[in-house]
């Protein structure tokens, strides 16, 4: 089954490159996209991530923050509406991944068994990283381990170390594998500057649980896919499908 991915573009936020590219490019600021994916599979309407609301991006966000659109008008753009959607994919549970979750009240919520687990009691150094207070009491989680073929077409990848429980997704299309990274990441993570190449192939998310299976996440989904797409940078958020 060859599928298709429509990126759902809410905002974005201004932040430092560094928080993508450990321990490299310190003095450059980027804006990053607030995202969900939106996947039609068989009469399915799938989303990976749902993004953040403009009042919670406000909230838990120190820096900039600009609003494209509502997570109901991205929805209608792709004939679908927050009741509508049937399950969603979470790669992780940081506030702006699963923001809007609680919107889809039908929704099975797809999320790895130990990012659950760290999302409800999370180390002190990220507790400003997760939802708080109960937003996400009464969501619909199904709790996997590990690698999962999931549907017709998209499989689970697990590749930890940005967070416990991150999860990739891997998506059959017409030009190939096409990989949501999971892990935050911009398209500066997978080319390294050419000089460090033959040691990096890959640079480590600068946000992570682990470094070096945060390393090695990356380089798993580098080698898996004919089509990278990292899930915060801009110019893979803005297009109007991929392939």
């Amino acid at each position: 089954m060859a599928l298709t991915i429509k990126p759902l573009l809410l905002g974005k936020m201004r932040m430092n490159l560094s928080l993508m590219t450990y321990m490299m490019n310190f003095p450059k600021e980027i804006w990053v996209p607030i995202v969900c994916w939106y996947l039609r599979v068989g009469d399915r309407h799938v989303l990976v991530d749902t993004g953040a609301p403009a009042a919670l991006m406000r909230k838990y966000w120190y820096g900039e923050y600009e609003e494209i659109k509502t997570f109901a008008e991205a929805l209608a753009a792709v004939s679908a509406s927050a009741q509508q959607i049937d399950l969603i994919i979470q790669t992780h549970l940081h506030f702006d991944h699963c923001g809007n979750t609680p919107e889809c009240r039908n929704a099975e919520v797809i999320v790895q068994a130990d990012e659950l687990q760290f999302a409800k009691n999370p180390h002190p150094l990220f507790l400003g990283s997760y939802l708080r207070g109960g937003a996400l009491d009464g969501v619909k989680f199904r709790e996997v381990e590990g690698d999962v073929e999931l549907l017709p077409g998209v499989k689970l990848l697990k590749v930890p170390g940005h967070t416990p429980g991150t999860q990739a997704v891997a998506v059959e299309t017409a030009a190939g594998t096409a990989v949501l990274s999971g892990f935050c990441a911009v398209a500066a993570n997978f080319s390294p500057p050419e000089k460090m190449r033959k040691v990096w192939p890959v640079l480590t998310p600068g946000v992570h649980t682990d470094s070096l299976a945060a390393f090695a996440s990356a380089v798993r989904v580098q080698a898996i896919a004919d089509i990278i797409i990292p899930i915060h940078d801009l110019e893979f958020a803005s297009k109007q499908q991929i392939p």
